[in-house]
């Protein structure tokens, strides 16, 4: 508790200065109270398992993702395999056995720009300026009761979302966002991160919640995580060759 009161002290001594100065700082201490930048550094990669509820139903998934925005989604249920990939530099790709005939494709553009967005290794307080993330601190917000520091951040494609930070520990625990339907409709997002655990010496949120529209549209639990696994550009780039049998 002592340490919490520190932080959140430190912090309040550092508030004097401008809004892109109080960001930064909240950024700083994120940075050293999940694992320091030596410890964060030295994970390049990361093979995460668990299990998404959607619907009431619990797909499994494999998440492999490397920095700076490489990932491949694996899941698997109900006899129905489906691959989201990203190399970040191609169009994000997918398979999806659920479809005939089943084949690699492009992603659909509003889904591919979800997908792009959500590739990111490392979360915006930690990439900052190096990946073109940019920061504005907007003052202290309550959330069911629990007061959060929010800031305001903006990416390179001009999009903005707000993180709120836990003013105690400095975990980003809520994500608020607006994002656009293929159809057109802005729907509110919020990602809620829960349950941090040590991997390697950083702490990790292992539990993931969306809601859409304040309704919990699902939910990630991640059950293992293994870092630096071996990969290859393969791992990331979509096949350029036909799914045999097919035409």
């Amino acid at each position: 508790m002592r340490a919490r009161r520190f932080l959140f002290g430190l912090f309040l001594l550092l508030a004097g200065a401008g809004r892109a100065d109080q960001a930064a700082d909240v950024a700083r201490i994120h940075l050293e109270v999940i694992g320091g930048p030596e410890r964060i550094a030295a994970i390049r990669a990361m093979r995460m398992a668990g299990y998404v509820v959607v619907g009431g139903n619990r797909v499994r998934f494999t998440m492999i993702a490397a920095r700076p925005d490489r990932v491949r989604l694996e899941t698997d249920g109900g006899g129905r395999s489906l691959v989201h990939a990203s190399d970040g530099v191609e169009p994000p790709w997918e398979f999806d056995t659920g479809t005939w005939p089943p084949r690699y494709k492009n992603m659909e553009e509003s889904a591919a720009k979800m997908f792009t967005a959500d590739a990111e290794f490392d979360d915006p307080l930690v990439a900052g300026r190096a990946r073109c993330f940019t920061l504005d601190y907007a003052g202290e917000t309550e959330v069911d009761g629990r007061k959060l520091l929010r800031v305001l951040v903006t990416n390179r494609r001009a999009e903005s979302f707000s993180l709120l930070i836990d003013p105690e520990t400095y975990f980003i625990v809520l994500r608020v966002e607006q994002r656009t339907t293929a159809g057109g409709r802005k729907r509110s997002i919020i990602t809620r991160y829960d349950d941090f655990r040590p991997v390697d010496g950083v702490l990790i949120a292992h539990r993931i919640t969306l809601i859409a529209d304040g309704k919990t549209e699902q939910q990630m639990v991640i059950e293992k995580i293994e870092t630096n696994p071996e990969v290859t550009a393969e791992t990331f780039t979509r096949p350029k060759v036909s799914v045999p049998g097919l035409k």
